[in-house]
């Protein structure tokens, strides 16, 4: 269906009263329905009717520009690639999640953080950038005030008071929500403050009651590593690989370590949000991970999981070829200079073929010193090593391009500064 005629049946919906959803859920002009960042491309039709209509989840068959990114098999993850008006108001971001063809959550933040003061190098590196800085943070806390009560009044209006619930474990990623229930959904309204404002949209019965997947939870430990080893592929002729790893953009935050331990944690059975754990890190809103609580939310979230993670300075070769042979991601964090990524970017799109050649002595000299620190780095997961062409595998969470990406050992030998194993 063409934008337009999404636009004129929705109008006509509203102006009749036709539609079955509570009149305070259609925008009417007393929300705020205004960008946070004008640039973001607009999709201009109110598609809460739509998002609150059961048949639409059987099939996904929801309007607007969808972009499909790489999950695990039988499930499938979308976003939208232009915004639309959702409770009045338009969020930053939508997200579907699917189990085979029926969606099984929309994620709908309104606010994030990590899109609003997006990725600056090096931070708020000098007293123009810290004032910069203030002005936008406070401009961040009259957005969250404001989104924060009209989307909870127009939840209210239409459904009654909510019910207050609490999700998680580890104290770092329990989260409290407000939840509205509506005819056959159920809504989660959550506010992190200084972070973000998201309704979750569940059909009543499939909502969470935990933060890690039943089958993970329920499973004992022999269990654990049976349904992590069939995700490794090995052949003779060819190393452990693991795939289907899942994919959580970055996109221009300073999230990168979010992301990437985000992706590792929902491949093993975590269910939450990149924004969720930028704030369990507590990210300052600066532009950087300066500050940031990285180590601690890496623990939270393997005590979630019912797991232990192991956190070296350097990479050991062996050891992360053992933890990909038992079917777990290993995440590093690396020094990088804008020359050796752009390498990484032709290599990638050559793609598989011969093995990369050793660097040379000067090439290793280039590369940039892994203990200096402030110096630019990057988190990148490892997801499989063949020690005979002296390659690894990885990825980055950056979409489709930052799958199956190849690097010399030696270089991730000499740029990496700490390594995260997760275990049994």
């Amino acid at each position: 269906m063409k934008v337009s005629l999404v636009v004129s049946a929705l109008v006509f919906l509203s102006l009749s009263g036709a539609h079955a959803i509570p009149n305070s859920f259609i925008s009417t002009g007393n929300g705020n329905a205004i960008p946070i960042i004008p640039a973001f491309p607009r999709f201009n039709a109110d598609l809460t009717e739509e998002f609150l209509e059961e048949a639409n989840w059987k099939d996904g068959s929801f309007s607007g520009p969808w972009s499909e990114e790489p999950s695990l098999p039988d499930l499938f993850v979308r976003r939208m690639t232009a915004n639309p008006i959702v409770m009045g108001e338009i969020p930053m971001t939508v997200v579907s999640y699917g189990d085979g063809s029926e969606i099984t959550e929309l994620a709908i933040h309104f606010l994030d953080a990590g899109i609003y003061f997006g990725y600056q190098g090096g931070g708020e590196a000098d007293r123009d950038a810290r004032a910069e800085g203030r002005n936008r943070r406070n401009e961040f806390s009259r957005h969250f005030k404001t989104v924060s009560e009209s989307v909870q009044e127009r939840l209210e209006d239409g459904c009654g008071r909510g019910t207050v619930g609490v999700i998680g474990q580890s104290p770092a990623l329990r989260t409290s929500f407000t939840e509205y229930r509506w005819e056959k959904f159920v809504l989660r309204f959550i506010e992190r403050e200084d972070h973000s404002v998201s309704l979750h949209i569940y059909r009543s019965g499939h909502e969470p009651k935990a933060l890690v997947e039943s089958a993970w939870l329920n499973a004992d430990r022999r269990d654990r590593q049976a349904m992590l080893e069939e995700r490794v592929s090995a052949s003779e002729s060819g190393p452990a690989r693991i795939g289907q790893l899942p994919m959580f953009t970055q996109g221009m935050t300073p999230f990168c370590g979010i992301h990437s331990l985000a992706m590792v944690g929902h491949y093993i059975g975590l269910r939450t949000s990149p924004e969720a754990l930028a704030a369990a890190a507590d990210f300052k809103n600066t532009g950087s991970a300066g500050g940031s609580d990285m180590i601690g939310v890496h623990r939270a979230v393997a005590d979630e999981l019912g797991m232990r993670v192991a956190i070296n300075p350097k990479l050991d070769i062996k050891r992360v070829e053992r933890s990909i042979q038992e079917g777990l991601p290993v995440i590093v964090w690396r020094r990088v200079s804008a020359e050796r990524e752009k390498h990484h970017a032709k290599v990638a799109a050559l793609g598989a073929g011969e093995a990369l050649p050793k660097l040379t002595l000067e090439e290793m000299e280039e590369l940039p010193e892994k203990h200096k620190k402030g110096s630019p780095s990057h988190a990148s997961i490892v997801t499989g090593v063949d020690v005979a062409t002296g390659e690894i595998f990885y990825t980055e969470p950056w979409g489709a391009t930052g799958q199956d990406r190849r690097m010399r050992l030696e270089e991730l030998e000499a740029t990496a500064y700490a390594v995260f194993y997760f275990k049994l």
